[in-house]
């Protein structure tokens, strides 16, 4: 009984601290009223309980300090499929749980993004083995809100980066559609589609100060980070996007809710693949899927062979 009335409780504080905040910091919802960030220029600190924890860094602070070839590796099936012990010379980009194939294959990649917040309630050793890493990991303020909910003391043992989504940045209100096409349509830094009407879910961004669109699923904020750090060729593995009929390389023993990708293909994901393809060759840099069995077709994005890509990368 008492845990039924706990629980009521809780719902009933969400939705009054929901009509407090109002529909324009609708992106705060999910964060914990205890939780804060307060901004700078090249870092933020975080409070809880009205305390600072840490200080995270921002993204203008490793703005173009990395060259070359990345490889982004997504936890697609097709991920079981290569040799893995060959990504170990190459700066690598762990996708939510693809931490677990590193940490099996004995090394660490040099950048983690984790946005899901799925990830942060249900696979919280992923976030774990993602900050003791060592690489640059990149969360947004919701997957910070839940790190400071269950062990704020992890924000000191990493190097983390606040990522946030164009017009849904943490304080500050989200613009109606209008005002968003207003601010951005003529904007060099953004890559919008002539046809959809949306605020921050379907496009490219070339500037991560002005934050990257969502397109429901993790890879496309990896093909928007990897050109502002500075990397001139992208080779993504294990974008299957539900093109082998499966999830994810460890689905045998995953937790959290699979993800439709097929149902969000057409109105967001290839759309946004769309975008970075203009982008890509407006600015002088490649992107490559290297998952044969990937809905994403080969005139959207290249696909090219893992031994082939090892070859071109070398």
């Amino acid at each position: 009984m008492l845990n039924s009335l706990t629980k009521f409780k809780h719902k009933i504080q969400l939705k009054l601290r929901r009509l407090r905040l109002g529909k324009r910091f609708k992106h705060q919802y999910s964060c914990h009223p205890k939780f804060h960030i307060q901004r700078g220029d090249l870092t933020h600190d975080i409070f809880w309980h009205n305390k600072k924890v840490a200080q995270v860094g921002g993204l203008k602070s490793i703005k173009k300090t990395f060259q070359g070839n990345c490889f982004t590796v997504a936890a697609g099936p097709s991920l079981n499929e290569i040799d893995f012990q060959q990504l170990k010379p190459f700066d690598c980009i762990s996708l939510n749980c693809s931490i677990k194939k590193f940490s099996d294959q004995g090394f660490q990649p040099k950048h983690c993004i984790i946005i899901d917040r799925r990830v942060f309630e249900n696979d919280w050793k992923c976030i774990e083995a993602s900050i003791l890493s060592g690489a640059n990991c990149y969360f947004s303020a919701v997957g910070l809100s839940r790190i400071c909910e269950r062990d704020p003391s992890l924000l000191n043992q990493g190097n983390i980066f606040l990522i946030e989504g164009i017009g849904r940045q943490f304080g500050l209100p989200r613009p109606s559609v209008p005002e968003f096409y207003k601010k951005y349509q003529h904007d060099s830094d953004i890559y919008l589609a002539d046809n959809i009407l949306t605020r921050g879910a379907i496009g490219f961004s070339l500037n991560a100060e002005k934050g990257f669109f969502y397109g429901k699923t993790v890879a496309t904020w990896a093909v928007q980070l990897a050109p502002y750090l500075g990397y001139k060729n992208n080779y993504i593995l294990g974008m299957d996007l539900g093109g082998t009929g499966k999830s994810y390389f460890d689905s045998s023993d995953r937790t959290s809710i699979p993800y439709d990708f097929i149902s969000l293909y057409d109105p967001y994901i290839k759309v946004c693949f769309e975008q970075a393809q203009r982008a890509a060759k407006e600015n002088d840099f490649c992107l490559y899927n290297l998952s044969q069995y990937s809905t994403l077709p080969n005139d959207i994005v290249t696909k090219i062979s893992f031994d082939d890509v090892i070859k071109q990368a070398t």
